[in-house]
Protein backbone atom coordinates (compact mmCIF):
# COMPACT_ATOMS: atom_id res chain seq x y z
CA UNK A 1 0.00 0.00 0.00
CA UNK A 2 2.83 2.47 0.77
CA UNK A 3 4.44 1.85 -2.62
CA UNK A 4 1.07 2.14 -4.38
CA UNK A 5 0.34 5.52 -2.77
CA UNK A 6 3.85 6.81 -3.60
CA UNK A 7 3.42 5.79 -7.24
CA UNK A 8 0.04 7.50 -7.44
CA UNK A 9 1.45 10.67 -5.87
CA UNK A 10 4.45 10.70 -8.23
CA UNK A 11 2.81 9.51 -11.48
CA UNK A 12 -0.79 10.65 -11.03
CA UNK A 13 -2.14 7.14 -11.58
CA UNK A 14 -2.59 4.15 -9.33
CA UNK A 15 -0.62 1.01 -10.21
CA UNK A 16 -2.63 -1.77 -11.84
CA UNK A 17 -1.89 -5.36 -10.91
CA UNK A 18 -1.78 -8.06 -13.58
CA UNK A 19 -1.62 -11.72 -12.50
CA UNK A 20 0.36 -13.46 -15.25
CA UNK A 21 0.83 -16.94 -13.74
CA UNK A 22 1.24 -18.84 -10.48
CA UNK A 23 4.26 -20.20 -8.67
CA UNK A 24 3.15 -23.54 -7.18
CA UNK A 25 5.84 -25.46 -5.33
CA UNK A 26 5.45 -29.22 -5.21
CA UNK A 27 6.98 -31.38 -2.50
CA UNK A 28 8.79 -34.25 -4.21
CA UNK A 29 9.74 -37.72 -3.00
CA UNK A 30 11.06 -40.78 -4.84
CA UNK A 31 8.45 -42.50 -7.05
CA UNK A 32 8.50 -45.62 -4.82
CA UNK A 33 8.03 -43.66 -1.57
CA UNK A 34 5.16 -45.11 0.49
CA UNK A 35 3.66 -41.73 1.46
CA UNK A 36 1.19 -39.84 -0.74
CA UNK A 37 0.59 -36.80 1.45
CA UNK A 38 2.27 -34.61 4.06
CA UNK A 39 1.21 -31.66 6.22
CA UNK A 40 2.72 -28.18 6.33
CA UNK A 41 3.29 -28.79 10.05
CA UNK A 42 5.40 -31.90 9.38
CA UNK A 43 7.30 -30.15 6.57
CA UNK A 44 8.15 -27.34 9.00
CA UNK A 45 9.52 -29.88 11.49
CA UNK A 46 11.61 -31.52 8.73
CA UNK A 47 13.02 -28.30 7.24
CA UNK A 48 12.77 -25.70 10.02
CA UNK A 49 15.45 -24.62 12.45
CA UNK A 50 14.79 -26.48 15.70
CA UNK A 51 12.54 -28.95 13.89
CA UNK A 52 12.45 -32.32 15.60
CA UNK A 53 11.80 -34.66 12.66
CA UNK A 54 14.96 -36.29 11.29
CA UNK A 55 13.83 -39.81 10.27
CA UNK A 56 10.99 -41.13 8.15
CA UNK A 57 9.86 -43.32 11.09
CA UNK A 58 8.87 -40.07 12.88
CA UNK A 59 6.58 -39.19 9.96
CA UNK A 60 4.92 -42.57 9.35
CA UNK A 61 5.46 -46.23 10.19
CA UNK A 62 4.91 -46.96 6.50
CA UNK A 63 8.10 -45.04 5.65
CA UNK A 64 10.24 -46.22 8.59
CA UNK A 65 12.44 -48.48 6.43
CA UNK A 66 13.76 -45.41 4.55
CA UNK A 67 15.73 -44.31 7.63
CA UNK A 68 17.13 -40.79 7.92
CA UNK A 69 15.42 -38.09 5.85
CA UNK A 70 17.65 -36.62 3.15
CA UNK A 71 16.58 -32.96 2.93
CA UNK A 72 17.09 -31.42 -0.50
CA UNK A 73 16.76 -27.65 -0.75
CA UNK A 74 17.69 -24.72 -3.00
CA UNK A 75 20.61 -22.38 -2.47
CA UNK A 76 19.81 -19.39 -0.27
CA UNK A 77 19.78 -16.75 -3.05
CA UNK A 78 16.93 -18.53 -4.84
CA UNK A 79 13.41 -17.10 -4.92
CA UNK A 80 12.10 -20.66 -4.54
CA UNK A 81 14.12 -21.03 -1.31
CA UNK A 82 12.69 -17.76 0.04
CA UNK A 83 9.10 -18.56 -0.92
CA UNK A 84 9.16 -22.11 0.53
CA UNK A 85 10.55 -20.70 3.80
CA UNK A 86 7.77 -18.10 3.97
CA UNK A 87 4.95 -20.51 3.02
CA UNK A 88 6.07 -23.48 5.14
CA UNK A 89 8.29 -22.19 7.97
CA UNK A 90 6.76 -18.74 8.41
CA UNK A 91 8.49 -15.38 8.12
CA UNK A 92 10.41 -15.62 11.41
CA UNK A 93 11.76 -19.18 11.21
CA UNK A 94 14.84 -20.20 9.26
CA UNK A 95 15.96 -23.49 7.72
CA UNK A 96 17.86 -26.01 9.80
CA UNK A 97 21.42 -26.86 8.76
CA UNK A 98 22.37 -30.05 6.96
CA UNK A 99 20.30 -29.98 3.78
CA UNK A 100 21.77 -30.75 0.35
CA UNK A 101 21.37 -27.46 -1.52
CA UNK A 102 21.00 -27.47 -5.29
CA UNK A 103 21.52 -24.54 -7.64
CA UNK A 104 18.61 -25.34 -9.96
CA UNK A 105 15.00 -26.51 -9.70
CA UNK A 106 15.64 -29.43 -12.06
CA UNK A 107 18.64 -30.49 -9.96
CA UNK A 108 16.46 -30.77 -6.84
CA UNK A 109 14.00 -33.09 -8.59
CA UNK A 110 16.77 -35.16 -10.25
CA UNK A 111 18.49 -35.78 -6.89
CA UNK A 112 15.21 -36.78 -5.20
CA UNK A 113 14.55 -39.17 -8.11
CA UNK A 114 17.87 -40.93 -7.40
CA UNK A 115 17.52 -40.98 -3.59
CA UNK A 116 14.77 -43.15 -2.04
CA UNK A 117 14.92 -41.40 1.36
CA UNK A 118 14.97 -37.84 0.01
CA UNK A 119 12.42 -35.04 0.09
CA UNK A 120 12.68 -31.81 -1.88
CA UNK A 121 10.65 -28.88 -3.16
CA UNK A 122 10.53 -27.35 -6.61
CA UNK A 123 8.11 -25.94 -9.17
CA UNK A 124 5.32 -28.26 -10.27
CA UNK A 125 6.54 -28.01 -13.85
CA UNK A 126 9.72 -29.98 -13.04
CA UNK A 127 7.98 -33.30 -12.33
CA UNK A 128 9.55 -36.36 -13.96
CA UNK A 129 8.81 -40.11 -13.91
CA UNK A 130 11.38 -40.85 -11.15
CA UNK A 131 9.51 -38.76 -8.54
CA UNK A 132 6.04 -38.18 -7.20
CA UNK A 133 4.45 -35.02 -5.83
CA UNK A 134 2.85 -35.31 -2.39
CA UNK A 135 -0.61 -33.97 -1.61
CA UNK A 136 -0.38 -31.17 0.98
CA UNK A 137 -2.45 -30.75 4.15
CA UNK A 138 -2.57 -27.07 5.13
CA UNK A 139 -3.81 -27.49 8.74
CA UNK A 140 -5.02 -30.33 10.96
CA UNK A 141 -8.40 -31.56 9.76
CA UNK A 142 -8.02 -30.05 6.27
CA UNK A 143 -8.14 -32.30 3.21
CA UNK A 144 -4.91 -33.22 1.43
CA UNK A 145 -4.72 -31.17 -1.79
CA UNK A 146 -2.89 -32.35 -4.88
CA UNK A 147 -0.46 -30.00 -6.66
CA UNK A 148 -2.41 -29.55 -9.91
CA UNK A 149 -2.79 -26.60 -12.25
CA UNK A 150 -6.48 -26.36 -11.32
CA UNK A 151 -5.79 -26.35 -7.57
CA UNK A 152 -3.05 -23.75 -7.98
CA UNK A 153 -5.39 -21.50 -9.97
CA UNK A 154 -8.38 -21.85 -7.62
CA UNK A 155 -6.24 -21.20 -4.52
CA UNK A 156 -6.82 -24.53 -2.74
CA UNK A 157 -3.22 -25.77 -3.10
CA UNK A 158 -1.47 -24.16 -0.10
CA UNK A 159 2.05 -23.59 -1.51
CA UNK A 160 0.98 -21.27 -4.35
CA UNK A 161 1.50 -17.58 -4.96
CA UNK A 162 0.45 -15.42 -7.90
CA UNK A 163 3.07 -13.88 -10.18
CA UNK A 164 2.42 -10.16 -10.66
CA UNK A 165 3.34 -7.47 -13.11
CA UNK A 166 2.38 -3.88 -12.28
CA UNK A 167 1.74 -1.05 -14.71
CA UNK A 168 1.09 2.63 -14.08
CA UNK A 169 -2.68 2.67 -14.62
CA UNK A 170 -4.18 0.76 -17.55
CA UNK A 171 -1.37 -0.27 -19.91
CA UNK A 172 -1.22 1.35 -23.34
CA UNK A 173 1.01 1.16 -26.41
CA UNK A 174 3.97 -1.21 -26.30
CA UNK A 175 3.35 -2.00 -22.59
CA UNK A 176 -0.18 -3.19 -23.43
CA UNK A 177 1.22 -5.22 -26.34
CA UNK A 178 3.69 -6.86 -23.95
CA UNK A 179 1.04 -7.73 -21.32
CA UNK A 180 -1.25 -9.06 -24.09
CA UNK A 181 1.62 -11.23 -25.38
CA UNK A 182 2.28 -12.63 -21.87
CA UNK A 183 -1.39 -13.60 -21.62
CA UNK A 184 -1.42 -15.12 -25.13
CA UNK A 185 -0.91 -18.88 -25.71
CA UNK A 186 2.69 -18.15 -26.73
CA UNK A 187 3.43 -16.12 -23.61
CA UNK A 188 1.68 -18.58 -21.30
CA UNK A 189 3.78 -21.38 -22.84
CA UNK A 190 6.87 -19.50 -21.60
CA UNK A 191 5.29 -19.45 -18.12
CA UNK A 192 4.91 -23.27 -18.34
CA UNK A 193 8.43 -23.76 -19.76
CA UNK A 194 9.86 -21.90 -16.75
CA UNK A 195 8.13 -24.34 -14.37
CA UNK A 196 5.25 -22.08 -13.37
CA UNK A 197 1.48 -22.52 -13.67
CA UNK A 198 -0.26 -20.58 -16.44
CA UNK A 199 -3.28 -18.32 -15.90
CA UNK A 200 -5.00 -19.67 -18.96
Amino acid sequence: PKEASRIEAKRGKAPKEHIVGFDALAVYVHKDHPLDEISIEVLAEIYGDGGKIESWSEVSDKAASLGKIVRVSRQNNSGTYAYFREAVLGKKRDYKMGSIDQSGSKDVVALVGKTPGAIGYSGMGYAMPEVKMLRIIKSKGDPAVAPTVENAKNGTYPITRPLHIYTIGEPTGSIKDYIDWIMSPEGQKVVIDLGYVPCK
